[in-house]
């Protein structure tokens, strides 16, 4: 038992790219882990893995063995979870990454909502990013832009104009495209243009405006301030246009975003208690 011990913690080792992002997702010593794996270097006669300083490094040696034992763990994980999945309900941490803006916009009523159904799970939510998914032990993640293996496509992101009834009262609602160059807009980031797509095709929209921003939480609330028109992902925004704080300006028009993917860092075995997560947010996850 200690062999496959062993054995694990050298594949957790490779997976999180280092001895110390290892110790932290197996909440170990960095001293054990090394310790575990020269132990088995030992034990089978060979260098496994190419240590220095700042890199770490499969030998030829190590990703064969890597190979072969990453799936006979895999297999393990999978029958013992499968096994205890079986009889239990699901309950424990789940640790789920997300972007701000969507997170702070979109996450609470659905984590309410999947809470209610599973009152033994907790979600441990991070709003970043930046952040490591495997390094930072997180289960899931939402994260825009290509999709990769383990992912799936929650919405295409696609954006639209909106403001507040009080701008649109002082200012005018827009007609058609051109109408936003004598209108204030809200930039996010260094932009000073917006394409747009239409019925008729696309056409590209110079814009000013003297309020800009990184943060599309940012962007949205003053929106609702009144500080102008903010081209917004629309599943952030439903909140606010069913409230009556944002009105959709130039409904027949849209921007293509990055679409949003959920990710499963690990190709194991996914505990119940992340599974159930996974599919609620899949099934309800607004598009």
């Amino acid at each position: 038992m200690e062999e496959l011990g062993d054995v694990a913690i050298f594949v957790r080792v490779v997976e999180a790219g280092s001895f110390s992002a290892a110790a932290r997702a197996l909440w170990m010593p960095k001293s054990s882990v090394s310790r575990r794996v020269a132990r088995l270097e030992n034990r089978l006669g060979v260098r496994l893995l190419h240590r220095t300083t700042r890199s770490l490094a499969l030998t030829d040696a190590g990703r064969a063995y890597h190979a072969r034992v990453s799936v006979a763990l895999a297999e393990l994980d999978s029958a013992a979870g499968a096994a205890t999945d079986s009889r239990e309900a699901p309950r424990g941490v789940v640790r789920l990454a997300a972007p701000p803006d969507v997170g702070a916009e979109v996450l609470p009523d659905l984590m309410a909502a999947f809470l209610a159904r599973y009152p033994e799970v907790r979600v441990e939510v991070s709003l970043s990013s930046q952040t490591d998914l495997v390094e930072g032990g997180f289960d899931l993640a939402l994260r825009g832009g290509a999709g990769g293996q383990g992912s799936t496509q929650l919405q295409d992101a696609r954006f639209r104009l909106f403001a507040s009834p009080v701008y649109l009262a002082r200012r005018g609602t827009p007609q058609r495209p051109t109408d936003l160059t004598t209108h204030l807009c809200l930039r996010f980031g260094d932009t000073d243009r917006w394409l747009l797509h239409g019925s008729r095709g696309e056409i590209s929209v110079d814009i000013t405006g003297p309020l800009s921003a990184d943060d599309m939480s940012f962007i949205r609330r003053a929106a609702i301030a009144g500080a102008g028109i903010a081209l917004l992902p629309v599943p952030s925004v439903a909140p606010s246009v069913r409230s009556g704080l944002l009105a959709p300006v130039l409904p027949d028009h849209h921007a293509k975003g990055r679409p949003l993917h959920l990710i499963v860092p690990s190709n194991r075995h996914l505990p119940l208690r992340v599974a159930v997560l996974r599919d609620f947010l899949v099934a309800n996850f607004p598009h």
